[in-house]
Formats: C-alpha cells, structure tokens, sequence
C-alpha cells in the first residue's frame, strides 16, 4: 500500500482557520464599524501574502500520491484497507484540507465502494437552510471519483454527470454519499451514486468517466521562442 501523502501542518492549520472565517462571516451579523476595522485587518493581511513568492498549492503535496503514481507508472496506487481513509486530493474544492475554500468532505473504503461524509456549511447554502444543488453535484463528482482509489484503479476525467434531487439536502448536518462502478465499455466507466441524510436518500447521480493516459496530465511543453531576425 502506498504511504500516506505528508501534508504540511501550518498549511493545514491556516487553511482551516480561514475556511472557519469565511462560514461565520457569511452567519453572523456584523456592525458597520467592525466590519470596516476586520476589512482593513485582513486586506492589510492579503496586501503582505501578495508580496510574497507564487507557489501553486500542488506543489506543496508530496510527489508521493495518486497523479504521481499514475504519471510514473501507467497505473493507479494500491487501495487503502476496507474502511480506511481515503486519500484523494488535498487542494480540492470539496474535500481539500489544503484549501481554505474546502467544504470538508472525507472519503472512505467500503469495499468496491467510495463513502463520502460531509457536513456542510453556511458557505454552501442554497435555499433557505439547505445546501446548493451545485454544491452536492460537486460532491458526487468528487465521490465517484474516489471509486477508482477505493478499487486501485488508474485515474478517469468525469465526461458526464446526471444528478436527481430528490428532496432537499440539509446544512449542518452529516451527510453520506455512496459511488460505486457498474459496468465498462472501452474507455468509458459507468458509475452511480446516493447521497443520504436524515431523512432518507436526497439526490441520486449518474456518471461516465473516461480513461486518462498519462501524458495527458504531463505539463505543457513551453512554446519555443521565435528565432532573432
């Protein structure tokens, strides 16, 4: 089995600190005054990052994970243990923990089975007190994604994706999604998926994912310059 990526902590810990600020500052009320001092805190704050070296948040993940894997060996890692973690991808949108605009989603082995939890913030509102409809296609997406870790297959790019909503999907609250592949032909992966609260099954998805080859998340050969005249 692979060994666990090793994130750097301070990231980590920055991430989630700003991740908490951005839902309480989207559900608490702020009097003008205060608001007007935090603006001024934190764009002094962004004004000191800006000055600071590019670093693209990839390249802080060990080179040690799933893409890498892929790239060097055609193939995908090997699968953790049944009901055991999952790894997929620490600067994502929906379950990065390297991100600060994560929605905390974690990934788990149940068998052939991808398991995604998820308790969603006020960031991620819709209607009144429920989650945005865009909100849970990403998390399906992320799920079935995580198929092929649970499986140890390689990688696959989403090429469709068909979600029904069933009823609404609650905040504050853990919700479970379940993907799991059902047939192949060629290229493409047939997968299906159901998202589950309190009340029962909310949401159901579709899906078809397409092989990738390993060139394809290969860097782009920098455009040679034109010869002097």
């Amino acid at each position: 089995m692979e060994e666990p990526v090793e994130l750097p902590p301070h990231r980590v810990a920055l991430s989630a600190a700003v991740n908490r600020l951005g839902h309480l500052l989207v559900d608490r009320e702020i009097e003008p005054d205060a608001a007007a001092q935090l603006t001024e805190t934190l764009e002094a704050i962004a004004d000191g990052l800006a000055s600071e070296p590019s670093q693209r948040l990839k390249q802080l993940v060990h080179p040690r994970n799933r893409i890498a894997t892929f790239v060097k060996s055609g193939g995908g890692p090997d699968p953790p243990p049944s009901g055991a973690e999952i790894e997929f991808d620490p600067v994502s949108l929906v379950g990065g923990v390297l991100n600060p605009f994560t929605m905390g989603a974690r990934y788990f082995r149940d068998g052939d089975e991808a398991v995604g939890r998820v308790t969603l913030g006020p960031c991620f509102e819709g209607p009144p007190e429920r989650a945005h409809g865009g909100v849970i296609c990403a998390v399906f997406d992320e799920v079935l994604g995580s198929v092929f870790r649970a499986t140890g297959s390689p990688s696959a790019f989403t090429g469709e994706l068909t979600v029904r909503f069933e009823k609404p999907a609650p905040l504050g609250v853990e919700l479970e999604f379940r993907g799991r592949r059902v047939d192949t032909a060629g290229r493409r992966r047939f997968l299906e998926g159901e998202a589950t609260g309190p009340d029962g099954v909310f949401a159901t998805a579709r899906a078809i994912f397409i092989d990738m080859a390993p060139e394809h998340l290969m860097p782009d050969e920098p455009t040679p310059e034109p010869p002097n005249a």
